[in-house]
């Protein structure tokens, strides 16, 4: 059994001009956002065994500010650049070469591929992936290599915990 969870970034205001877009920051409602996702995520009691994210200054602020709150060590957290601005090809590629020593691993990223791959990956049809959004899908499978199309466990975003 393999699950993976896709969160979106959580929020980061638009309309910084000297900064470069990878490099745009979480505004207040997203830590805020981050915090709450955390800690509902905490409640399922789940064993998070490999976390990677996308450089991206915002998906990384999210991956720590989750990972403290399920007692994740941040500095195990996995850093891939190439997450931002990815395809869904590259990260179907990223998640069959995941260790199979891992059985849950969260992935952080950004829209639309994570909105898209979530679909791909559990056959479900997804109107809206907010920030800071988190989908879990369970495959029954051993390797990560063997991912075609799994089940959706849950999707949840702070919209709902307001």
């Amino acid at each position: 059994m393999k699950k993976i969870i896709l969160i979106r970034h959580a929020e980061s205001p638009f309309g910084y001009i000297k900064i470069k877009d990878f490099d745009r920051p979480l505004n207040e409602t997203g830590i805020s956002e981050a915090n709450l996702m955390g800690n509902q995520i905490k409640k399922y009691k789940m064993k998070v065994d490999c976390i990677i994210t996308s450089g991206a200054n915002r998906a990384f602020n999210t991956s720590s500010i989750i990972a403290n709150c399920i007692c994740y060590n941040i500095k195990k957290i996995k850093i891939d650049d190439n997450i931002y601005n990815s395809s869904t090809d590259f990260m179907i590629n990223l998640i069959n070469n995941i260790s199979d020593d891992y059985k849950t691993v969260m992935i952080f990223g950004h829209n639309p591929t994570l909105h898209h791959l979530s679909q791909i990956l559990s056959g479900e049809i997804i109107i809206n992936f907010p920030t800071c959004t988190m989908y879990s899908i369970i495959f029954d499978l051993s390797s990560w290599s063997e991912i075609i199309k799994g089940k959706k466990e849950f999707m949840i975003y702070p919209d709902l915990f307001k």
